[in-house]
């Protein structure tokens, strides 16, 4: 498994884990639809064609959840105020459609809820946890009934909106949906034009936001420099990329542990120049 696929499987098991349970009952009146922002609209790259649902009365019915929000597949939380997706996104489709930023990822956010329901079922060292697991993901099922596949997948496009918009969380999920939405061998499809664009993109999309002193942003860029996936393998920037995620956290990493880490795969000068790289960094992202 790879480092991003390692690091992707965690942030699903987390998110399921979070997920809200279903109850039956009457559904709740759909928020109002927010108005179209005057930004001028982005065309993005991976739309789906086919047009959406206008309103809630195309939509089935919703069944309302115990809790408001729900973990989309980054973990993080989003209230569909007791709607299931395709309603949600319905009062959302025409401002992201506009170029309304956060309408776009908020969609985006809505959709992935629906990904995740094709994610691998994660080795589980205990049957009650995988028990668990398939019985939320059943849930997740209930509040996608609806959705199409291809609105599923034009979460990406929604995503590149609102990350080349510099929305800093939009920027980590670029990175962490990988080229397509799935988890591929990067190896395998190198030669792939389409994969290669989104490398750059993503590279560029994390040294963006880690230059907002996200230090998630600035762990994974190490991670990247490690690695090789996505740039040729670099340590010393990988190590300077280390010393910069760790000031936004204040807990600065010790020479002793940065020794362990990089050391032995670091000539002297390559490592005092990574140290001195890792200081501009994180004086460049995370200004005082």
């Amino acid at each position: 498994m790879t480092p991003r696929q390692s690091t992707l499987l965690l942030v699903a098991i987390a998110a399921i884990g979070a997920i809200a349970w279903f109850n039956a009952g009457e559904a709740t009146a759909p928020p109002p639809e927010p108005a179209a922002a005057e930004a001028p609209a982005i065309e993005p790259r991976w739309f789906s064609s086919q047009p959406q649902a206008g309103g809630s009365s195309d939509l089935p019915r919703p069944a309302r959840i115990a809790g408001p929000t729900v973990n989309g597949r980054n973990g993080r939380a989003v209230d569909l105020g007791g709607l299931t997706v395709a309603q949600y996104i319905a009062t959302r489709m025409r401002a992201a459609r506009s170029g309304d930023v956060e309408a776009a990822y908020a969609v985006y956010q809505a959709e992935s809820i629906c990904a995740a329901i094709n994610d691998p079922v994660p080795d589980y060292a205990e049957p009650d946890d995988r028990e668990i697991f398939l019985k939320e993901r059943e849930s997740r099922i209930k509040l996608c009934v609806g959705l199409s596949p291809a609105q599923v997948q034009e979460r990406l496009g929604f995503l590149a909106m609102a990350a080349r918009a510099g929305k800093v969380d939009a920027q980590v999920d670029f990175y962490m949906e990988g080229p397509f939405g799935r988890d591929v061998d990067l190896v395998l499809v190198a030669a792939d034009p389409a994969v290669k664009q989104w490398k750059d993109d993503a590279v560029s999309f994390l040294k963006q936001a880690g230059d907002k002193c996200d230090h998630f942003s600035l762990a994974l860029l190490s991670t990247v420099y490690d690695s090789g996936e996505l740039t040729p393998r670099d340590m010393r920037t990988s190590m300077a990329y280390a010393i910069a995620a760790a000031v936004p956290r204040k807990v600065p990493l010790t020479e002793e542990q940065l020794r362990t880490q990089f050391g032995a795969e670091l000539s002297a000068a390559d490592f005092a120049s990574a140290q001195q790289m890792g200081a501009q960094l994180a004086s460049q992202a995370c200004p005082k």
